[in-house]
């Protein structure tokens, strides 16, 4: 039986990119300084990109027992600042144990965000093969006191949540402001619908800004050419609020650009390691205000 910790929990990079878990690379991801958002609205305007990254395992302990990975995550935001922002994602990975058993596995997650960073919606899906084992929704409002994550699937769940949490998008967007702002440091709460019995403290480093080598990536649309354009090297790590080892549950990095794409992901779990490179980018149009 493979398990592996439910697969790292679905290697919770699904919003680490917007987690940054996506996630498990997202997302992954991906989170920042309560002072960006004193409007409660998006502090960066993000490009509407529907981005592929490619997954393969980078690194084993023998604890792990993990004999190989492979897989692939699709992430897709889009949205106004009239209706909200819409982030899907999709990652599906074959995992084999020492033993050789094979277990193939597929998570679907859908989330929204009002364009004040107030309202926020989300639905978690598992399958394993065509069959659906597992959904998880619910919704957050933070303009409610007191504050908390309502499950509607599993029913009667209530999740408290600090005042100061912040949700996917709000992440990713405070976070190419930080980076904008010559920021290198900055933490906060993050809730991103992936778990029903936690939220994450997040600290992300922000290195300088440079133009760094990517593999080849599939560009359609109109929008930024990454191979010509600046990007900043960031780390972001995710704690349990009331960890007492101090040390993260996972850490994930990768490149960020202007726009909010991601290239060059590293997924350390402590005894897996996972990369993730960015194969096809596309841009999208979002509807008009």
């Amino acid at each position: 039986m493979i398990d592996i910790q439910s697969e790292k929990r679905h290697l919770k990079g699904l919003n680490s990119l917007t987690s940054p878990q996506t996630s498990s690379l997202a997302t992954g991801g991906i989170v920042l300084l309560a002072m960006l958002w004193s409007t409660g609205a998006l502090a960066e305007e993000l490009a509407s990109h529907r981005a592929v990254y490619e997954l393969q395992l980078a690194e084993s302990k023998t604890s792990a027992d993990v004999g190989g990975l492979s897989g692939r995550m699709v992430l897709e935001w889009e949205g106004n600042s009239c209706d909200g922002y819409t982030l899907s994602q999709r990652l599906v990975t074959e995992i084999a144990d020492t033993d050789g058993r094979v277990e193939v596995t597929d998570v679907r997650m859908t989330s929204w965000e009002s364009s004040d960073g107030n309202q926020f919606r989300f639905e978690v899906q598992q399958f394993a093969g065509l069959s659906l084992t597992n959904t998880m929704s619910g919704f957050s409002d933070r303009s409610e006191s007191p504050l908390v994550a309502t499950f509607t699937q599993p029913d009667n769940i209530i999740l408290d949540l600090p005042d100061d949490v912040i949700f996917p998008s709000e992440f990713m967007s405070s976070l190419v402001a930080s980076a904008k702002a010559g920021e290198t440091m900055f933490s906060a709460p993050v809730f991103e619908g992936a778990e029903t019995d936690k939220y994450f403290l997040v600290s992300s480093f922000i290195g300088k800004p440079s133009v760094s080598e990517i593999n080849e990536v599939a560009i359609d649309g109109e929008g930024l050419a990454l191979d010509e354009a600046p990007s900043w090297p960031v780390q972001v790590s995710y704690f349990l609020p009331n960890a007492k080892e101090g040390l993260p549950e996972y850490q994930v990095s990768y490149r960020l650009y202007a726009n909010g794409v991601s290239s060059n992901l590293v997924l350390d779990y402590g005894d897996i390691v996972i990369d993730g490179a960015l194969t096809e980018l596309t841009y999208l149009t979002p509807d008009p205000c």
